[in-house]
């Protein structure tokens, strides 16, 4: 006579149907396991993207105010006479989230045809971000009237 596991019926199930074995109930969680992981890993590194995005596009607009805010002033300003650096910080709600800095250099159109005859000043607007070294840069160029 044989014995085994019985269906709701009484009968003697087949050796093909009697239940889940230990074994698949391993390998189950194991799929599981890494699937819920790689999913976690994925949620994690898109956030690390969009907050990588967040700060360049707060860099750029950065940049882009520096250089509206140079255009209105008088080209005689301090901001815009020529030497040394400029050098300010990004803030975002009360955090510093980049370093700004803008130089104003000599410039000779070479469409007017005077070689060596300064004409127009260069401003080069530099917004730097991110903890690595060497950290990601920006840099927006304008011409300037010289007077």
């Amino acid at each position: 006579m044989r014995t085994g596991p019985l269906n709701r019926y009484g009968s003697l199930l087949p050796r093909g149907e009697r239940g889940v074995g230990l074994m698949e109930v391993v390998v189950a969680t194991v799929i599981a396991v890494i699937a819920v992981v790689a999913l976690a890993y994925s949620f994690g590194a898109g956030r690390g993207l969009v907050n990588q995005y967040e700060v360049a596009r707060i860099a750029l607009a950065a940049a882009q105010r520096r250089m509206e805010t140079l255009s209105t002033l008088p080209a005689t300003a301090a901001e815009l006479q020529i030497g040394a650096p400029h050098v300010g910080d990004v803030q975002v709600d009360g955090r510093t989230v980049a370093r700004e800095s803008w130089m104003v250099e000599d410039y000779d159109d070479p469409a007017d045809g005077l070689l060596g005859d300064v004409d127009l000043k260069k401003v080069t607007v530099t917004v730097s971000w991110g903890r690595l070294s060497p950290s990601e840069t920006l840099s927006l160029t304008r011409l300037f009237p010289l007077h």
